[in-house]
């Protein structure tokens, strides 16, 4: 793999989902996975915030088919989440079968945010998107979004939104030395027979970001940083998000 803008082997690939999480992020996972040769590493956090609310006397539930009221069984919803622990195994089993990718897959009791600031040592962490997508919006989203400063950091995210984008590729770029940045992003792109598209943002902060991913239908965001700092920021994105270390 090239080892060009800083960039080194991507040797783990990391996908956080809770609950809230949409599985539509597993594709993307495995597809990312196959393209960067790296071990796709599934984690499943069953949220103890959750399961502490379903102790509650007045703690109740809405069934999406019937609009009735229940109440909300602690044994229950731990029966409710391993099954969909169970089903987003089976999912990830499947994609990374499809893409002849290594894998595994875990069960973690906590917070989504704790997982995610034990990922230093993984190279790309990844987090689904709030809520569930429906068919349209997987046909629709098609940009991925790289959010670009000229660091080294950037320059392996650019690098890996490429990948996964080909050249359906837009780079996010700040105001601050846009056009520096553009000149720098385009011939890093240009080396490896890619184009893209470009926006400036007024900065790069977690709501222009999200903003961006919400106007343009973004397929991933891809940035570089911090997981554990940047991810929970960036839990409303529209689309999954990839952080590159």
């Amino acid at each position: 793999m090239s080892t060009e803008s800083g960039r080194r082997a991507v040797r783990t690939i990391l996908l956080a989902l809770d609950s809230a999480q949409d599985t539509g992020a597993l594709e993307l996972a495995a597809q990312l996975a196959a393209l960067l040769q790296g071990t796709l590493q599934g984690v499943f956090v069953e949220n103890t915030d959750l399961l502490r609310v379903a102790q509650l006397p007045f703690a109740h539930e809405i069934s999406l088919n019937s609009a009735v009221a229940r109440r909300l069984e602690a044994a229950q919803l731990e029966r409710d989440l391993r099954a969909q622990a169970e089903r987003v195994r089976r999912l990830l089993e499947n994609h990374a079968l499809r893409h002849s990718v290594e894998w595994t897959f875990r069960i973690e009791r906590g917070a989504l945010t704790a997982t995610l600031a034990a990922s230093g040592s993984t190279d790309v962490v990844m987090l689904g998107r709030s809520g569930v997508s429906t068919r349209e919006q997987r046909a629709t989203a098609t940009p991925v979004l790289a959010a670009y400063d000229g660091s080294s950091a950037a320059g392996r995210a650019l690098d890996t939104a490429a990948d996964l984008a080909g050249n359906d590729l837009l780079v996010l770029l700040p105001a601050a030395h846009a056009a520096e940045l553009r000149s720098s992003a385009s011939a890093q792109l240009t080396a490896r027979g890619l184009r893209a598209n470009y926006l400036v943002l007024p900065e790069m902060s977690p709501p222009h970001l999200i903003a961006a991913g919400r106007r343009h239908h973004c397929r991933m965001l891809v940035i570089a940083g911090n997981p554990a700092q940047l991810l929970p920021l960036l839990q409303q994105s529209s689309c999954p998000v990839a952080v590159v270390q």
